[in-house]
Protein backbone atom coordinates (compact mmCIF):
# COMPACT_ATOMS: atom_id res chain seq x y z
CA UNK A 1 0.00 0.00 0.00
CA UNK A 2 2.86 2.39 0.79
CA UNK A 3 4.36 1.75 -2.66
CA UNK A 4 1.05 2.49 -4.39
CA UNK A 5 0.57 5.64 -2.32
CA UNK A 6 4.06 6.85 -3.28
CA UNK A 7 3.40 6.19 -6.97
CA UNK A 8 0.11 8.08 -6.83
CA UNK A 9 1.82 10.98 -5.07
CA UNK A 10 4.37 11.20 -7.88
CA UNK A 11 1.62 11.11 -10.49
CA UNK A 12 -0.36 13.86 -8.75
CA UNK A 13 2.55 16.20 -8.11
CA UNK A 14 4.47 15.88 -11.37
CA UNK A 15 3.32 18.52 -13.82
CA UNK A 16 3.65 18.22 -17.60
CA UNK A 17 4.59 21.85 -18.18
CA UNK A 18 4.83 23.56 -21.55
CA UNK A 19 8.59 23.83 -21.19
CA UNK A 20 8.95 20.20 -20.13
CA UNK A 21 6.96 18.69 -22.99
CA UNK A 22 9.26 18.52 -26.00
CA UNK A 23 6.54 18.70 -28.65
CA UNK A 24 5.32 22.04 -27.27
CA UNK A 25 8.57 23.89 -27.85
CA UNK A 26 8.87 26.78 -30.32
CA UNK A 27 11.21 24.59 -32.37
CA UNK A 28 8.50 21.96 -32.86
CA UNK A 29 5.71 24.42 -33.58
CA UNK A 30 7.95 26.25 -36.07
CA UNK A 31 8.11 23.02 -38.09
CA UNK A 32 4.41 23.57 -38.85
CA UNK A 33 3.22 26.22 -41.27
CA UNK A 34 -0.51 26.91 -41.08
CA UNK A 35 -1.98 28.02 -44.39
CA UNK A 36 -5.29 28.51 -46.14
CA UNK A 37 -3.71 28.49 -49.60
CA UNK A 38 -1.13 25.90 -50.63
CA UNK A 39 2.49 27.08 -50.74
CA UNK A 40 3.01 25.28 -54.07
CA UNK A 41 0.78 24.89 -57.09
CA UNK A 42 1.68 21.26 -57.86
CA UNK A 43 0.97 19.12 -54.81
CA UNK A 44 1.49 15.93 -56.81
CA UNK A 45 5.26 16.38 -56.42
CA UNK A 46 5.35 16.18 -52.61
CA UNK A 47 6.93 13.22 -50.83
CA UNK A 48 4.83 12.74 -47.70
CA UNK A 49 1.34 13.87 -46.76
CA UNK A 50 -1.55 12.98 -44.48
CA UNK A 51 -5.16 14.06 -43.98
CA UNK A 52 -6.11 15.16 -40.46
CA UNK A 53 -9.60 15.50 -38.99
CA UNK A 54 -9.50 17.21 -35.60
CA UNK A 55 -12.08 18.04 -32.94
CA UNK A 56 -9.77 20.63 -31.37
CA UNK A 57 -10.37 24.31 -31.99
CA UNK A 58 -8.04 26.73 -33.75
CA UNK A 59 -6.51 29.38 -31.51
CA UNK A 60 -5.56 32.99 -32.32
CA UNK A 61 -1.92 32.22 -31.50
CA UNK A 62 0.14 32.39 -34.69
CA UNK A 63 2.66 29.86 -33.36
CA UNK A 64 0.61 27.35 -31.31
CA UNK A 65 -2.39 27.59 -33.59
CA UNK A 66 -4.18 24.42 -32.46
CA UNK A 67 -5.65 24.06 -28.98
CA UNK A 68 -4.97 21.40 -26.38
CA UNK A 69 -8.73 21.28 -25.72
CA UNK A 70 -11.76 19.94 -27.57
CA UNK A 71 -13.75 22.52 -29.50
CA UNK A 72 -17.50 23.02 -29.74
CA UNK A 73 -18.08 19.94 -31.93
CA UNK A 74 -17.20 21.54 -35.25
CA UNK A 75 -14.48 19.49 -36.95
CA UNK A 76 -11.41 20.93 -38.64
CA UNK A 77 -9.96 19.33 -41.79
CA UNK A 78 -6.36 19.60 -42.92
CA UNK A 79 -4.15 18.36 -45.72
CA UNK A 80 -0.65 18.19 -44.23
CA UNK A 81 2.32 17.91 -46.59
CA UNK A 82 6.10 18.07 -46.33
CA UNK A 83 7.79 20.80 -48.37
CA UNK A 84 11.10 22.65 -47.94
CA UNK A 85 11.78 21.38 -44.44
CA UNK A 86 8.35 22.18 -43.04
CA UNK A 87 5.03 20.45 -42.56
CA UNK A 88 2.44 22.64 -44.23
CA UNK A 89 -0.97 22.45 -42.54
CA UNK A 90 -3.44 23.40 -45.25
CA UNK A 91 -6.97 24.02 -43.94
CA UNK A 92 -9.80 22.62 -46.07
CA UNK A 93 -13.56 22.92 -45.77
CA UNK A 94 -14.35 19.22 -45.52
CA UNK A 95 -12.95 15.71 -45.75
CA UNK A 96 -13.66 15.33 -49.45
CA UNK A 97 -11.68 18.48 -50.32
CA UNK A 98 -8.73 17.32 -48.19
CA UNK A 99 -8.68 13.83 -49.73
CA UNK A 100 -8.83 15.24 -53.25
CA UNK A 101 -5.32 16.66 -52.66
CA UNK A 102 -3.77 13.26 -51.84
CA UNK A 103 -1.30 12.63 -54.70
CA UNK A 104 -1.82 8.87 -55.12
CA UNK A 105 -5.26 7.74 -54.00
CA UNK A 106 -4.58 4.18 -55.18
CA UNK A 107 -2.18 3.54 -52.31
CA UNK A 108 -3.52 1.55 -49.38
CA UNK A 109 -5.23 3.67 -46.72
CA UNK A 110 -4.94 3.65 -42.92
CA UNK A 111 -7.43 5.47 -40.69
CA UNK A 112 -5.26 6.13 -37.64
CA UNK A 113 -6.40 6.99 -34.09
CA UNK A 114 -3.67 7.64 -31.51
CA UNK A 115 -3.61 7.32 -27.75
CA UNK A 116 -2.70 9.45 -24.76
CA UNK A 117 0.01 12.10 -24.79
CA UNK A 118 -0.48 13.92 -28.10
CA UNK A 119 -0.79 17.63 -28.70
CA UNK A 120 -1.23 18.65 -32.33
CA UNK A 121 2.48 18.61 -33.17
CA UNK A 122 3.08 15.10 -31.81
CA UNK A 123 -0.12 13.87 -33.47
CA UNK A 124 1.16 15.04 -36.85
CA UNK A 125 4.55 13.50 -36.14
CA UNK A 126 3.00 10.05 -35.62
CA UNK A 127 0.86 10.34 -38.75
CA UNK A 128 3.68 11.54 -40.99
CA UNK A 129 5.98 8.81 -39.69
CA UNK A 130 3.41 6.11 -40.44
CA UNK A 131 2.81 7.50 -43.94
CA UNK A 132 6.52 7.65 -44.77
CA UNK A 133 7.69 4.43 -43.07
CA UNK A 134 4.91 2.21 -44.44
CA UNK A 135 4.10 4.04 -47.69
CA UNK A 136 0.38 4.34 -46.99
CA UNK A 137 -2.17 7.13 -47.20
CA UNK A 138 -3.11 8.18 -43.66
CA UNK A 139 -6.26 9.79 -42.30
CA UNK A 140 -5.62 10.88 -38.70
CA UNK A 141 -8.64 11.15 -36.41
CA UNK A 142 -7.30 13.66 -33.89
CA UNK A 143 -8.58 14.47 -30.40
CA UNK A 144 -6.89 16.20 -27.41
CA UNK A 145 -5.05 13.60 -25.32
CA UNK A 146 -2.71 15.70 -23.19
CA UNK A 147 -2.50 19.23 -21.89
CA UNK A 148 0.59 21.05 -20.69
CA UNK A 149 -1.41 22.57 -17.81
CA UNK A 150 -2.00 19.39 -15.78
CA UNK A 151 0.01 16.86 -13.80
CA UNK A 152 0.30 13.21 -14.84
CA UNK A 153 -2.81 12.04 -13.01
CA UNK A 154 -4.77 15.02 -14.30
CA UNK A 155 -3.65 14.26 -17.83
CA UNK A 156 -4.70 10.63 -17.51
CA UNK A 157 -8.20 11.71 -16.51
CA UNK A 158 -8.22 14.43 -19.20
CA UNK A 159 -7.14 12.00 -21.91
CA UNK A 160 -9.50 9.17 -21.01
CA UNK A 161 -12.44 11.58 -20.92
CA UNK A 162 -11.63 12.86 -24.42
CA UNK A 163 -10.87 9.38 -25.74
CA UNK A 164 -14.22 8.08 -24.51
CA UNK A 165 -16.04 11.01 -26.11
CA UNK A 166 -14.18 10.95 -29.44
CA UNK A 167 -16.77 8.61 -30.97
CA UNK A 168 -19.31 11.45 -30.85
CA UNK A 169 -17.23 13.54 -33.27
CA UNK A 170 -15.49 10.85 -35.31
CA UNK A 171 -18.16 8.22 -36.01
CA UNK A 172 -19.67 10.56 -38.65
CA UNK A 173 -16.19 10.80 -40.19
CA UNK A 174 -15.89 7.01 -40.31
CA UNK A 175 -19.33 6.88 -41.90
CA UNK A 176 -18.19 9.32 -44.58
CA UNK A 177 -15.00 7.31 -45.16
CA UNK A 178 -17.16 4.19 -45.59
CA UNK A 179 -19.26 5.99 -48.18
CA UNK A 180 -16.26 7.44 -50.04
CA UNK A 181 -14.62 4.01 -50.14
CA UNK A 182 -17.74 2.39 -51.60
CA UNK A 183 -18.04 5.16 -54.21
CA UNK A 184 -14.42 4.76 -55.35
CA UNK A 185 -13.25 8.16 -54.07
CA UNK A 186 -10.36 6.52 -52.19
CA UNK A 187 -8.94 4.77 -55.25
CA UNK A 188 -8.52 1.02 -55.57
CA UNK A 189 -6.21 0.33 -52.63
CA UNK A 190 -7.09 -1.50 -49.42
CA UNK A 191 -8.27 0.25 -46.25
CA UNK A 192 -7.55 -0.51 -42.60
CA UNK A 193 -8.41 1.10 -39.27
CA UNK A 194 -5.57 1.37 -36.76
CA UNK A 195 -6.39 2.17 -33.13
CA UNK A 196 -3.42 2.63 -30.79
CA UNK A 197 -3.52 2.54 -26.98
CA UNK A 198 -6.28 4.82 -25.61
CA UNK A 199 -7.40 5.46 -29.20
CA UNK A 200 -9.15 2.07 -28.98
CA UNK A 201 -11.90 3.80 -27.03
CA UNK A 202 -13.17 5.16 -30.35
CA UNK A 203 -14.19 1.68 -31.48
CA UNK A 204 -15.27 0.47 -28.03
CA UNK A 205 -17.50 3.46 -27.35
CA UNK A 206 -18.96 3.32 -30.87
CA UNK A 207 -20.25 -0.15 -30.04
CA UNK A 208 -21.28 0.55 -26.47
CA UNK A 209 -23.15 3.74 -27.40
CA UNK A 210 -25.11 1.91 -30.10
CA UNK A 211 -23.57 3.81 -33.04
CA UNK A 212 -22.11 0.72 -34.74
CA UNK A 213 -25.10 0.39 -37.08
CA UNK A 214 -23.78 3.41 -38.98
CA UNK A 215 -20.70 1.41 -40.02
CA UNK A 216 -21.76 -2.21 -39.83
CA UNK A 217 -23.91 -2.78 -42.94
CA UNK A 218 -21.06 -3.93 -45.20
CA UNK A 219 -17.43 -5.11 -45.11
CA UNK A 220 -15.83 -1.88 -46.31
CA UNK A 221 -12.58 -2.23 -44.32
CA UNK A 222 -9.93 -4.90 -44.82
CA UNK A 223 -8.38 -4.89 -41.33
CA UNK A 224 -9.31 -3.49 -37.95
CA UNK A 225 -6.19 -3.26 -35.79
CA UNK A 226 -6.43 -2.90 -31.99
CA UNK A 227 -2.89 -2.08 -30.98
CA UNK A 228 -1.64 -2.02 -27.37
CA UNK A 229 -5.22 -1.28 -26.40
CA UNK A 230 -5.59 0.90 -23.31
CA UNK A 231 -9.21 -0.14 -22.69
CA UNK A 232 -10.58 -2.66 -20.17
CA UNK A 233 -10.23 -6.24 -21.34
CA UNK A 234 -13.19 -7.42 -19.25
CA UNK A 235 -16.03 -8.61 -21.52
CA UNK A 236 -14.23 -7.19 -24.56
CA UNK A 237 -15.39 -10.16 -26.65
CA UNK A 238 -19.01 -9.08 -26.20
CA UNK A 239 -18.55 -5.75 -27.96
CA UNK A 240 -15.82 -6.87 -30.37
CA UNK A 241 -17.94 -9.76 -31.67
CA UNK A 242 -20.52 -7.22 -32.83
CA UNK A 243 -18.08 -5.57 -35.27
CA UNK A 244 -18.81 -6.81 -38.80
CA UNK A 245 -17.48 -4.11 -41.12
CA UNK A 246 -13.97 -5.52 -41.65
CA UNK A 247 -12.66 -8.74 -43.13
CA UNK A 248 -10.14 -9.32 -40.32
CA UNK A 249 -9.51 -8.07 -36.77
CA UNK A 250 -6.03 -8.08 -35.20
CA UNK A 251 -5.34 -7.52 -31.49
CA UNK A 252 -1.70 -6.91 -30.56
CA UNK A 253 -0.85 -7.34 -26.87
CA UNK A 254 2.15 -7.49 -24.57
CA UNK A 255 1.76 -8.93 -21.04
CA UNK A 256 4.76 -6.87 -19.87
CA UNK A 257 3.71 -3.56 -21.46
CA UNK A 258 5.12 -0.98 -19.03
CA UNK A 259 2.87 1.87 -20.18
CA UNK A 260 -0.29 -0.18 -19.69
CA UNK A 261 0.94 -1.23 -16.24
CA UNK A 262 0.40 2.37 -15.11
CA UNK A 263 -3.04 2.42 -16.73
CA UNK A 264 -3.96 -0.74 -14.83
CA UNK A 265 -2.69 0.77 -11.59
CA UNK A 266 -4.79 3.93 -12.03
CA UNK A 267 -7.93 2.30 -13.40
CA UNK A 268 -7.74 -0.91 -11.32
CA UNK A 269 -8.78 -2.74 -14.50
CA UNK A 270 -6.80 -5.19 -16.60
CA UNK A 271 -6.12 -3.71 -20.03
CA UNK A 272 -6.88 -5.36 -23.35
CA UNK A 273 -3.36 -4.70 -24.64
CA UNK A 274 -1.67 -6.27 -21.62
CA UNK A 275 -3.48 -8.73 -19.33
CA UNK A 276 -5.93 -10.62 -21.49
CA UNK A 277 -8.33 -13.16 -20.09
CA UNK A 278 -10.78 -15.61 -21.63
CA UNK A 279 -13.29 -15.49 -23.17
CA UNK A 280 -11.76 -13.87 -26.23
CA UNK A 281 -13.42 -12.80 -29.45
CA UNK A 282 -14.05 -15.50 -32.02
CA UNK A 283 -13.58 -12.87 -34.75
CA UNK A 284 -10.12 -11.64 -33.79
CA UNK A 285 -6.52 -12.79 -34.15
CA UNK A 286 -4.49 -12.21 -30.95
CA UNK A 287 -0.74 -11.65 -31.26
CA UNK A 288 1.65 -11.51 -28.28
CA UNK A 289 4.75 -9.40 -29.03
CA UNK A 290 6.44 -9.78 -25.64
CA UNK A 291 9.31 -12.04 -26.76
CA UNK A 292 10.30 -9.46 -29.38
CA UNK A 293 9.68 -6.09 -27.70
CA UNK A 294 10.08 -6.70 -23.96
CA UNK A 295 8.25 -3.97 -22.03
CA UNK A 296 7.60 -1.68 -25.01
CA UNK A 297 4.25 -0.11 -25.84
CA UNK A 298 4.70 1.82 -29.13
CA UNK A 299 6.82 -0.58 -31.16
CA UNK A 300 5.23 -0.14 -34.59
CA UNK A 301 7.10 3.05 -35.61
CA UNK A 302 10.67 4.31 -35.57
CA UNK A 303 10.57 7.62 -33.70
CA UNK A 304 13.26 10.17 -32.96
CA UNK A 305 14.92 9.59 -29.59
CA UNK A 306 13.65 6.02 -29.28
CA UNK A 307 14.93 2.59 -30.20
CA UNK A 308 14.15 1.91 -33.87
CA UNK A 309 11.36 -0.51 -34.69
CA UNK A 310 12.62 -4.05 -35.08
CA UNK A 311 12.61 -5.79 -38.45
CA UNK A 312 10.17 -8.47 -37.26
CA UNK A 313 7.66 -5.89 -36.06
CA UNK A 314 8.03 -3.76 -39.20
CA UNK A 315 7.36 -6.79 -41.38
CA UNK A 316 4.26 -7.66 -39.37
CA UNK A 317 2.83 -4.14 -39.38
CA UNK A 318 3.66 -3.62 -43.02
CA UNK A 319 1.44 -6.61 -43.79
CA UNK A 320 -1.61 -5.59 -41.76
CA UNK A 321 -1.38 -1.84 -42.47
CA UNK A 322 -1.58 -2.65 -46.16
CA UNK A 323 -4.78 -4.58 -45.55
CA UNK A 324 -3.25 -8.03 -45.98
CA UNK A 325 -3.53 -11.10 -43.75
CA UNK A 326 -0.92 -12.73 -41.54
CA UNK A 327 0.25 -16.27 -42.25
CA UNK A 328 0.58 -17.74 -38.76
CA UNK A 329 2.21 -20.96 -39.99
CA UNK A 330 5.65 -19.31 -40.24
CA UNK A 331 7.35 -17.25 -37.52
CA UNK A 332 4.62 -17.77 -34.92
CA UNK A 333 3.78 -20.28 -32.22
CA UNK A 334 0.89 -20.91 -29.85
CA UNK A 335 1.06 -18.18 -27.24
CA UNK A 336 2.79 -18.96 -23.97
CA UNK A 337 0.50 -16.42 -22.28
CA UNK A 338 -2.70 -18.30 -21.34
CA UNK A 339 -2.69 -19.90 -24.82
CA UNK A 340 -4.31 -16.74 -26.19
CA UNK A 341 -3.51 -16.40 -29.88
CA UNK A 342 0.08 -16.50 -31.08
CA UNK A 343 3.54 -15.47 -29.93
CA UNK A 344 5.79 -13.71 -32.41
CA UNK A 345 8.95 -15.84 -32.39
CA UNK A 346 12.14 -13.74 -31.99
Amino acid sequence: MKKIALILLILVTHNCSGQGYSFNTEEWWNRLAYEEQAAISDLSAIDTSIVVVSNRYKTEDKLRFMSEERGDGALLYFFVYAYQGQWHVLKKNNLKDAIELVPNKNKDWVVYTEGMGKIFTSELNRGMMMASQYDVNVIMLDYPSITTTKNNLGNYLFSIKNARYAYHDHVPVLEQIKRMKSEGQLGNGKLSLFFHSMGNYLLRQTVKNKELHRLNDSKWADNIILNSACVPQYHHAKWLNKVNFSKEIYVQYNPEDKTLYWAELLSKKKQLGRRLRNPISSKAHYINFNQVVGEEHSYFLTLQGRMPAKELTKKYYNTILHGNTIDFTTGYQKSTYRNIGYDVKP
